[in-house]
């Protein structure tokens, strides 16, 4: 049994040479082509020619920076969204018709716990009202005649 175990660990090693050996021998046409390219790189952005040496990673370019706007979609935290789905129901809306707005409108799923947390959040700062198990907008007071109403914001 003792032979058996002796000649089984020879084995493994013998393998595991192998798997390296192979290792080394594919990574190399990849090394050669990846410093080529680094190579390109730096001389299209006018840097110094340095070569990385195989161990090492290539250095992080420098960030670029955009010139304008971004482009893309405006990212908006679950308030924004919540408060953007209550200003299109001014009447008020049940936790499930907030739920399906929110969902409909950003092409996601949410969690209604997360919905329900947040609007309690709300709830605490005054922004929204629960009534007769609907949420909606706090009733801000109009500046000039100091009468309260709903403003809808587009």
């Amino acid at each position: 049994m003792n032979v058996i175990r002796k000649l089984l660990l020879q084995h493994r090693a013998e393998v595991q040479a192998q798997m390296v050996a192979a290792r080394a021998r594919a990574a190399e046409p990849f090394e050669e082509e990846l410093r080529a390219v680094n190579i390109a790189l730096a001389a299209l952005d006018g840097a110094p020619l340095i070569e990385a040496e195989p161990d090492e990673s290539p250095p992080a370019p420098a960030p670029v920076r955009k010139a304008g706007l971004g482009r893309g979609r405006i990212k908006r935290s679950l308030e924004d969204m919540i408060l953007a789905a209550l200003r299109a129901h001014e009447e008020g809306a049940d936790t499930g018709t907030i739920l399906e707005s929110l969902e409909r409108r950003w092409n996601r799923s949410f969690q209604e716990s997360r919905v329900v947390e947040e609007l309690r959040r709300l709830a605490s700062d005054r922004t929204v009202v629960l009534e007769r198990g609907h949420w909606r907008m706090q009733a801000q007071p109009d500046l000039v005649t100091g009468d309260t109403a709903q403003h809808v914001a587009a």
